[in-house]
């Protein structure tokens, strides 16, 4: 049997036969053993034995750890708008809809043809062409995820451009890109037919009419309205513009939509009188919501958006009239009777004018069409008396 190599000219390296041959080995402490070919003082052997002594004798296992993003990449941006003062201000639902929009254009390839996708790119190798063939093809199969992907990217740009700055702001290719998106027709008003269907199926007391009287008089959003607690009713005197004083009951909460970034929007709104009617049946002793379900609980967001189908449907009232819609109703109803823009925005809580001038124009149409349709009728009654009168026959 043949003695075990030993040198030392060659350290780290030994010998062992297998199946019949010697072979040779490097070995070192905390490595893996590397196999030498042929013999020492062989070209092939040498090279070999100087690559294991530094390292190189096996390429390193690459382990692809969660959160990994190369530098200056999409992925990268991702990661550090995380911890950014404007995302950690955003409400939790905001968060999810972007990291999933943002997490879909991230594993999108660069190219069909190869594996490269937009995570490990560089932000400077997206161009104002490629950005728009990304949304265009999404943009023919759901125009509103689209436009809601764009925003998504631009948060991304916005942290390459104004946070690390990456690139100049000047080279953002979302600049030239906008998304249009037809007014959607989801969540209508409920027109005063179906007001009237559901108070006639669900009346005062119940938890159906509770919810409808909260949702059309205090005209705030779903989680608003679920939350809502008897502690927020409060009486206060309030001094009007006129001098005079008035005793009030109203509700004075912080609206849940961007809680995170600035508390959410402080609401004092006036218990009106149709709403009173509805409160006053309901036991305010134990406190808690006003609006409580079969076992006296509390409704959560997505519960009271299923009852509220199960209670429309009760009412013989068609699919698509919902808690929202009723949020509508009330910016609708605030315009009809001629309220001011902004004392709108106030009574419903928007962050801008925007959504506020919609509600104006909506009835500043509807006036402008009866008022035409008011010239209309009298000019053609004018036409008419002026044809009675030329038929007037003068007997002498």
């Amino acid at each position: 049997m043949a003695r075990p190599f030993k040198d030392a000219r060659y350290p780290g390296v030994s010998s062992r036969l297998k199946n019949g041959k010697l072979i040779y080995r490097y070995r070192a402490k905390g490595m893996p053993e590397i196999r030498l070919p042929g013999k020492p003082g062989d070209p092939e052997f040498e090279a070999a034995y100087e690559k294991a002594t530094q390292g190189q004798g096996k390429k390193a296992v690459i382990v692809d750890l969660p959160g990994r993003a190369l530098p200056k990449t999409f992925g990268h941006a991702a990661r550090r708008l995380e911890t950014t003062m404007e995302w950690l201000g955003f409400d939790e639902a905001t968060q999810q809809k972007n990291a999933r929009l943002i997490e879909r254009f991230l594993n999108l390839p660069v190219d069909p043809n190869y594996p490269l996708t937009w995570r490990n790119t560089p932000v400077e190798h997206l161009d104002a062409d490629r950005l728009r063939a990304i949304i265009e093809g999404i943009f023919r199969t759901n125009r509103t995820v689209a436009k809601h992907t764009l925003v998504a990217i631009k948060k991304l740009l916005w942290v390459a451009t104004d946070v690390e700055k990456w690139i100049k702001p000047q080279d953002d290719p979302s600049l030239s890109i906008r998304v249009r998106v037809p007014k959607s027709t989801k969540n209508p008003a409920w027109p005063i037919a179906m007001r009237e269907k559901f108070e006639e199926r669900h009346p005062i007391g119940t938890a159906a009419r509770t919810c409808y009287a909260l949702g059309f008089w205090l005209g705030n959003r779903r989680g608003d309205i679920a939350a809502l607690e008897w502690d927020d009713l409060l009486t206060e005197e309030i001094e009007l513009f006129d001098g005079s004083l008035v005793l009030i009951e109203a509700f004075d909460f912080r609206q849940k939509k961007n809680r995170n970034r600035h508390g959410g929007r402080e609401m004092f709104i006036p218990v009106v009188d149709k709403l009173a009617t509805a409160l006053d049946l309901l036991d305010r002793s134990r406190g808690g919501t006003v609006l409580k379900n079969a076992y006296g609980r509390s409704f959560s967001e997505k519960s009271l958006t299923g009852m509220m189908q199960h209670w429309t449907r009760q009412a013989g009232i068609p699919s698509g009239y919902t808690l929202h819609g009723l949020r509508r109703t009330f910016g609708t109803y605030l315009a009809e009777c001629n309220i001011q823009a902004r004392a709108i925005m106030e009574a419903m809580g928007h962050s801008s004018m925007t959504v506020t001038d919609e509600y104006v124009r909506e009835a500043n149409k509807k006036r402008i069409a009866v008022d035409i349709a008011r010239a209309i009728n009298e000019r053609e009654a004018k036409r008419d008396a002026m044809k009675r009168r030329a038929n007037l026959r003068i007997v002498r």
